[in-house]
Formats: structure tokens, C-alpha cells, sequence
């Protein structure tokens, strides 16, 4: 009976503590929500002082990306190479981390470690549009931008994508000859690589609107509404490796800007 009893005693402690580890987190979660409820009002209140307009509930709650080191991924390389070249193009070594790439049919590419490219081709045998939105998709870019005349000659633009996630300053070019695309260049990310780690939390979406509008007014830019604010990458290049660092796009009715998690610098794209 009393071993049945202590059992019966240990159970019940064991139902108090969860409930009130349970009801310690509830009133904690509620308080956080308070407080960015609050946070977020006053960046209302603080913007409309100044004419801009935005809606609090445009303000994202959760973290920014986790910032990503990318090492130099030479298959990725040659898979871009033998996508405009065709077949199976020869490697050369340039030195200075400079790798060229030749087709059979003509055309060739050159890769550098910091991962800009180019490639000259002339894919006559192709819709040049069509290869373009092929390359966009097989590669994560972003749907590309066409500025064509009637023959179709000029220019497109993509911007690269990382977890459906805009890399705003990592773009590609093309350039097309009524219709046949002539030439690629622009900046190829590797597939895959190590989180990075960072001395200090990165901003929140609170703490890059607050970054923006002390930029705003430093510069005096001209904002009348913000139309929304979403978690995006921004590229570091270095002779060793690519790095994506978090960052917020904030969405303006003049153009987007870019506030940098870990540094707070606010960039235009």
C-alpha cells in the first residue's frame, strides 16, 4: 500500500511540474508576442511621423536564413559549360584559380574562383528565350527578364535563388541576337555548403525596418509606403569561397533595399 501510494505521489509532483513548466512557457510566448506586438507598433507609429506608411502585420515574426559558406564546386561548373556548349567541353587550366571550358561545336566559357563567369555561344539551333528560362530553371534563378526588341535582340536577366529565396545581388545575363543567344555572364553559386556562424544574432525583421529608416533619413530618401519586408541572401565573394549573410528586401513604393542581418549596412539593389 505505500510503495502504491508513492507512486501514486511521485505521478502527481511529476503532473504539477509539466503543468507548470507548461504555463511558464505559455506566459512566456505571450509575452514575447506582447512585445514584438508593441515593437511593431511603434515602427508604425515611428514611419507614419515621417509620411511612410506600413502595415504592422506586414512585419515577419520569425528569424532571417541561416547564413550558408559555399566552397568552389567545380561539376557545377561543368554542368553550366556543357549546358550552352554542348556535349562534353574540354577543361583547361589558366592558372590564377581561372578555369576555360571549349565546345565542340565552338563557343567557350571561362569560370573563376569567385564564381562570376562567362560563356560565348551561339545557339542557332535554339530558341534563345527558351534556353534561357531551361538554364533559369535547371540552375535556381529566379524567372528571367526579358528586355527584347521586335527581331528579338537584346538583353535578359535573372537573379539567383537559394531555398526559393532571392540572392539580390548574385544575377546572370544573357544576350541575344535576333533570337539566338550569343553570350552568358554573371555569377554561378555552388550547390552546397557549411552553415556559417555568427558572433552575434542576426537582425530581426523589427531591427532591419529600425537600420532602414535611420538610413532614410541620413540620406534623405524619398519613401512614402512599404509595401512588405522578406528574408532574402546577400553575396560575399572572397578568392577562397562564396558566403550568403542573411538579410531582409524591404519592399518600398520607390525601390527595394537590402538590410544586411549581421552588419545592419543597408544597401539598393
Amino acid at each position: 500500500m505505500d510503495r502504491y501510494r508513492l507512486k501514486n505521489i511521485i505521478i502527481i509532483i511529476l503532473l504539477l511540474v509539466n503543468g507548470f513548466l507548461a504555463g511558464s512557457l505559455a506566459i512566456r510566448q505571450t509575452s514575447e508576442r506582447v512585445s514584438r506586438r508593441q515593437t511593431e507598433e511603434q515602427l508604425v507609429e515611428l514611419l507614419a511621423a515621417d509620411g511612410i506608411t506600413l502595415e504592422a502585420d506586414s512585419i515577419p515574426a520569425g528569424a532571417p536564413p541561416a547564413g550558408l559558406s559555399l566552397p568552389r564546386d567545380m561539376e557545377q561548373e561543368r554542368k553550366v559549360a556543357a549546358f550552352f556548349l554542348g556535349g562534353n567541353p574540354i577543361r583547361n587550366d589558366q592558372g590564377g584559380e581561372i578555369y576555360a571550358y571549349t565546345g565542340n561545336t565552338g563557343g567557350a566559357a571561362q569560370f573563376r574562383s569567385g564564381g562570376s563567369f562567362d560563356i560565348a555561344c551561339a545557339r542557332s539551333g535554339d530558341a534563345g528565350a527558351n534556353l534561357v528560362r531551361d538554364f533559369c530553371r535547371q540552375f535556381s534563378y529566379d524567372e528571367p527578364v526579358f528586355m527584347l526588341d521586335d527581331d528579338g535582340s537584346g538583353t535578359a536577366a535573372a537573379v539567383c535563388l537559394r531555398g526559393k529565396m532571392p540572392v539580390f545581388n548574385c544575377t546572370v545575363t544573357f544576350t541575344l541576337d535576333r533570337g539566338t543567344l550569343m553570350a552568358v555572364s554573371g555569377t554561378l553559386l555552388p550547390e552546397n555548403g557549411p552553415a556559417s556562424s555568427y558572433d552575434q544574432e542576426p537582425l530581426s525583421a523589427a531591427a532591419a525596418l529600425t537600420a532602414f529608416q535611420k538610413m532614410r533619413r541620413e540620406r534623405q530618401a524619398a519613401v512614402s509606403s512599404i509595401a512588405g519586408i522578406s528574408p532574402c541572401y546577400e553575396l560575399q565573394s572572397t578568392a577562397s569561397a562564396l558566403t550568403l549573410v542573411p538579410a531582409w528586401c524591404i519592399t518600398t513604393d520607390t525601390e527595394d533595399y537590402y538590410v544586411n542581418c549581421i552588419t545592419g549596412v543597408v544597401t539598393t539593389g
